[in-house]
């Protein structure tokens, strides 16, 4: 039987300076919890890291377990050897504030409380980019415990499960790509199927590093495998999933083809033109409509253009992953957790219901206008 405490499990792989400024946070949180605690290191890091990890688990009192390379398979390791009755997710990249683990801790009053959904602050320089990428959808599941009393799924970034919950409903799913996204939400669903609540604290607080998260190219990569993983969700839990207006992307592809198809029959290669300038001009009439009549506040046209990007490249990903798996079906398909998302679906839907509309028609006259 486990012992009364917290068992707190870190996937690594290198990343040596801020591991250790998140054990040095890590340390003062243990140091204000009256009960017992661990820290877990799943770590794959090269063997010039391994030293100097080693060392820090030492000076931490921290145990390093070498595994890897799979991060969900990294934590169900951690999880499968923590000797305390609480385990506590944390990113390396993270830093934990001293009062952490009493917040989670005190919120297992319950036998139905599952896990607990710590509140994840992002900290760093507040780029040009990164005001963008804060306008999407996906950073939101990070704020859920502000406003939230209970959540279906949150982030591993920073929540805690009872082990044996863990345990009974087989923790992460090895199925999943061994990629970026989708095996945190499978993990809460399939713990509210079993019958748990995954309660929220905002106290529960931990700081993200914004440099870590937003390199240009890695946030592109990211949404894209995010947008793949939400086909094995959809997959997963046909229970949660609900036919949507058409994607922009089932409409791009119906107008690329249509254009192609035209171009062969007519012999005219200027009507491949009119496919990137179609994608342009829908991308600027997206921001545009969602600036002015979104009922959530907007930003500025340039950033709402990189936002509609952003969203663009998540739909490409799921959307050629339904492909790849030929369920075509899907594509018109999402997953929906909430009432909150529900809203925002909805909120934004009739909107680029409209905008895909116009940019639609402007394809057709652009292709008219060169054929004839």
């Amino acid at each position: 039987m486990e012992l009364n405490g917290i068992s707190i499990v870190i996937a690594t792989k290198g990343r040596v300076k801020l591991l250790e400024d998140l054990l040095t946070s890590v340390k003062e949180a243990r140091n204000n919890f009256d009960k017992l605690s661990e820290v877990l290191l799943i770590d794959d890091s090269k063997t010039e890291d391994v030293l100097i990890i080693n060392e820090m688990c030492q000076k931490y009192d921290a145990r390093r377990i070498e595994f890897g390379p799979s991060v969900p398979e990294k934590r169900n390791v951690g999880a499968r050897e923590a000797q305390y009755d609480i385990v506590v997710f944390l990113d390396s990249d993270c830093i934990a504030t001293p009062n952490l683990l009493n917040e989670h801790y005190k919120l297992y009053t319950d036998e139905k409380v599952g896990g607990v959904a710590g509140y994840l602050e992002f900290v760093g320089e507040d780029t040009w980019f990164w005001q963008a990428v804060d306008k999407t959808p996906f950073t939101i599941c990070f704020s859920f415990p502000k406003w939230m009393d209970t959540v279906p799924w949150t982030p591993t970034a920073n929540c805690s499960m009872r082990k044996k919950v863990f345990e009974e409903i087989n923790g992460f799913d090895r199925s999943f790509p061994n990629k970026p996204g989708g095996e945190d939400v499978d993990l809460g669903l399939r713990m509210i199927k079993a019958g748990y609540i995954f309660k929220c604290t905002a106290d529960g607080l931990v700081y993200h590093s914004k440099k870590t998260w937003t390199p240009v190219k890695a946030m592109f990569r990211r949404l894209w495998y995010y947008g793949a993983a939400n086909y094995y969700l959809v997959e997963k839990h046909p229970d949660y999933v609900m036919k949507i207006m058409p994607r922009k992307t089932s409409l791009f592809l119906i107008g690329i083809f249509g254009v192609l198809v035209t171009m062969i029959i007519t012999l005219n290669l200027w009507l491949f033109l009119t496919i990137p300038l179609w994608l342009i001009c829908d991308i600027m009439l997206s921001a545009i409509f969602i600036n002015k009549f979104a009922s959530y506040k907007g930003t500025s046209f340039l950033k709402q253009c990189v936002v509609q990007i952003l969203i663009l490249d998540n739909e490409m990903g799921y959307v050629c992953k339904c492909i790849q798996k030929g369920k075509s079906s899907y594509i018109n398909k999402d997953i929906v957790y909430f009432d909150g998302q529900m809203n925002g679906i909805q909120d934004t839907s009739s909107i680029m219901t409209w905008c895909n509309l116009l940019s639609f028609l402007l394809l057709v006259g652009a292709v008219l206008l060169i054929v004839f």
